[in-house]
């Protein structure tokens, strides 16, 4: 059956960049990772069990469910969407974008207080702080974290610097109300992959990095930087027939490939329904060795002119998310969960 591989050596390697570019750029900020999604569609016990391996202890997730499957890794857990629908574990924490979720939460809860600082998405604003801080502190819940997303990370420009600066003063007035009400300081976050790697003085607890772990960084802020990291993911497919076909045998639905030649065509196991994107007649993709997948792919299959009894669907995103006009990001996280997730661990490589 399908099978997605997993390229331990790829990720330690991706995490030792990030990790030696944090120790040139800050004195103290730890590396966390971001799991949400099934770790960005890569398996989310699989991707845990390496990170805990690395030594990362400190991740997010985007559901209590998604939490409570990697709970014993992992010495603080962030939810960052939904409210739990039971007590939390003690390593774990929910972000809070409003009142309401507050109100639901048992008193002794860790929350992390998300603040927009100029992106104008999630997160309360900065002239509701000391409210909600407040707010907190009387509910008996503990302040753990106040964090906020810098989306420019990817973009030329100043917008980057402006996010930064606008966090700089969240982070003030926090400190400020944290003194008047005698509360330790939370701890604070607001970088992501791409800002991570394109700051170069960082002076928060931590950054959340997300998708430069699995290989992957899409900006035109620090286009050298990708060249850097190395895909984790590998997409495989398996044969479910072959046959002989003569020139001019027309293939899968509508007949749109036609063979020039006699061929040997085989199908595998892969298809939209898996989350591979469906090619149509307009759309040109090819196996990571080159072979074209004809159009028009199925729900549970596609079709190309092999032998092969395996074939590697993709080794790396980018190719398709370039034909679909998208990210890597929407590539792996569409690949269905029913997938089997195989570490593959290199005996003949040393980590980097």
């Amino acid at each position: 059956m399908s099978e997605i591989l997993l390229d331990s050596q790829a990720f330690f390697h991706n995490l030792t960049f990030i990790s030696r570019h944090l120790s040139a750029h800050s004195t103290s900020t730890k590396l966390a990772l971001v799991l949400k999604d099934n770790a960005y569609g890569h398996g989310l016990e699989q991707i845990a069990t390496l990170a805990r391996e690395f030594g990362v202890r400190d991740v997010f997730v985007k559901t209590h469910f998604e939490a409570k499957r990697v709970q014993a890794l992992f010495e603080s857990i962030t939810i960052l969407y939904g409210a739990p629908d039971e007590p939390l574990a003690p390593n774990m924490a929910i972000a809070i974008n409003n009142k309401e979720i507050l109100q639901s939460l048992l008193p002794g809860t860790k929350v992390e207080l998300k603040v927009n600082a100029g992106m104008n998405r999630n997160g309360i604003n900065p002239d509701e702080l000391e409210e909600y801080i407040t707010h907190i502190v009387r509910a008996g819940l503990e302040l753990f974290g106040v964090f906020s997303h810098n989306g420019y990370g990817d973009e030329v420009g100043e917008d980057f610097a402006m996010g930064c600066e606008n966090f700089r003063a969240i982070k003030s007035v926090v400190a400020r109300k944290c003194a008047e009400l005698g509360i330790a300081l939370p701890r604070f976050h607001t970088l992501n992959s791409s800002g991570t790697l394109r700051a170069t003085h960082i002076d928060d607890d931590l950054v959340r990095v997300g998708i430069a772990a699995y290989g992957y960084l899409e900006s035109d802020a620090t286009p050298h930087i990708a060249q850097q990291l190395k895909p984790v993911a590998s997409l495989w497919a398996d044969r479910i027939s072959r046959k002989i076909l003569p020139c001019g045998a027309k293939i899968g639905y509508g007949g749109k490939s036609v063979l020039e030649a006699q061929s040997v065509v085989s199908t595998y196991d892969v298809g939209y329904g898996d989350g591979l994107y469906r090619v149509n007649e307009r759309k040109i993709l090819h196996t990571a060795s080159g072979e074209r997948i004809l159009p028009r792919t199925s729900m549970d299959c596609f079709s190309c002119v092999s032998d092969a009894s395996r074939i590697c669907v993709f080794d790396n995103a980018l190719a398709i998310a370039r034909e679909f006009d998208t990210i890597s990001y929407e590539v792996l996280t569409r690949l269905s969960p029913f997938i089997e997730r195989t570490i593959v661990r290199r005996a003949d490589k040393q980590n980097e």
